[in-house]
């Protein structure tokens, strides 16, 4: 037990001097009743609190975008309680990473771990100012790794941790018991506001791909391989004859990208990227985007019984809000006819085949999905329209029903689906009763 005190003591000694306190002056309201606006912020700003750690001798300093977001003024007040302002090199919203830069002589840093072998149940202590209250340690373990698709960033890979992290504490570090920077501080899950023993941190391997961007560019280039990937499930791994356990389904793939030069396409099982098993979406979207762009890229793909190795030279993701393109679902006739698997189908019109490209390939529309039947399990949605089942191509509605219905659905079934500009995959499969 001393020794693990001692280990304590030690990390946060000697993570302090580069743990920064970010100070954040923007707009105030203008709706301050008249009584109240004595009380007002001088220069009618409200003042914004957040954290940051030094990772260079230089002055730059991590801290998250949402911290510095919006801000007229930033000031940095250090260890030794000197206050500097501090401009803005870079911002990046997608991972809620920044890079801020103030200069004085004697800083010190604390470079981000390069390791990877963050293990569940390691102890953590999470640094920064919670509620202003500057040079606040708070210890607790890894709770989880790898945590993607939280909704809290485009691009995630979150340590989760029970090291109380609240408001304020937003881009100050995470630290293992050596001492070193394993993350950054970015969100918490909290009905009250309050630290409920869940917090998010971005992991230090992100946030260095990010903030060498940053520094070099002020702005992030993120690699892009042009495809729409799906989730391989149980059910889809099993329909392509899949061996392996983990890997990205690619669903579609834009004939004007990168990957489609490369011969990617679609009903592809990318298995590994650069040798390195690809262990869901999140993972391979943010491996992709971190390499940057004209980077070449190994992928060990699995097609037709067999893996074959491709390479890709990643082009420059495009600079949309969103980076799979949609296009809102086509408005949808009456005349449906019903389909025992919870699929209303009927046969697209010249301007739904117009607006999908579908051309001449027949196809069947998608009109309705019952709330918890086989294709709404499925994930099918309102607007898709159905071109292939088995991998045979579906003429019309009613030879879609036909296929259908003579399908082993105790088996499985795989469908093919344009939605919007892109195809994706789905399984049709009933579930066995629960036993009783």
């Amino acid at each position: 037990m001393a020794d693990l005190e001692l280990a304590f003591e030690r990390a946060a000694e000697a993570i302090a001097p580069a743990v920064v306190s970010v100070i954040s002056e923007q707009d105030a309201p203008s709706e301050l009743p008249p009584w109240l606006q004595p009380l007002a912020p001088p220069r009618g700003g409200v003042v914004g609190m957040g954290s940051g750690v030094i990772i260079d001798e230089a002055g730059y300093i991590l801290t998250n975008n949402h911290v510095v977001e919006g801000a007229k003024l930033l000031k940095v007040r250090l260890h030794d309680d000197r206050e500097l302002h501090a401009e803005v090199v870079g911002v990046d919203p997608k991972t809620d990473l920044a890079v801020i830069r103030v200069r004085a002589e004697g800083l010190s840093a604390a470079p981000l771990y390069d390791g990877t072998e963050l293990r569940v149940g390691q102890w953590v202590l999470a640094v920064g100012s919670p509620f202003g209250l500057s040079r606040t340690v708070t210890a607790g373990i890894v709770s989880a790794t790898g945590r993607g698709s939280m909704g809290i960033t485009d691009y995630g890979d979150f340590i989760q941790t029970d090291a109380a992290i609240n408001r304020g504490n937003s881009g100050g570090p995470l630290i293992d018991l050596r001492g070193r920077v394993v993350g950054i501080n970015t969100a918490i899950y909290s009905p009250n506001g309050g630290s409920s023993g869940i917090g998010f941190a971005i992991p230090a391997e992100m946030a260095k791909a990010v903030k060498q961007q940053l520094i070099s560019h002020g702005r992030m280039r993120r690699g892009w391989l042009g495809v729409v990937m799906g989730e391989l499930t149980e059910d889809l791994a099993a329909s392509f004859a899949y061996e392996g356990e983990q890997g990205v389904l690619i669903d579609d793939v834009d004939p004007e990208g990168p990957g489609y030069r490369a011969g990617l396409r679609a009903g592809d099982i990318v298995a590994r990227l650069d040798g390195e098993p690809v262990r869901d979406m999140a993972d391979f979207r943010n491996t992709v985007a971190q390499s940057g762009p004209e980077v070449a890229v190994e992928l060990e793909v699995w097609r037709g019984g067999s893996s074959q190795v491709m390479r890709v030279v990643l082009g420059v993701l495009p600079g949309s809000s969103d980076d799979e393109p949609r296009s809102p679902a086509p408005r949808l006739a009456a005349m449906d006819t019903t389909q025992p698997l919870g699929l209303k189908l009927r046969d697209p019109d010249e301007r739904v085949r117009t607006q999908l490209g579908l051309g001449d390939q027949g196809g069947a529309l998608v009109t309705a999905v019952e709330p918890g039947s086989i294709a709404d399990e499925a994930g099918l949605r309102r607007g898709d329209v159905v071109i292939r089942v088995a991998g045979e191509a579906a003429g019309s509605a009613s030879d879609t029903e036909r296929r259908l219905e003579s399908a082993d659905l105790a088996r499985g079934v795989r469908i093919r689906v344009q939605r919007g500009p892109y195809g994706h995959f789905a399984v049709l499969r009933r579930r066995a009763a629960p036993a009783s």
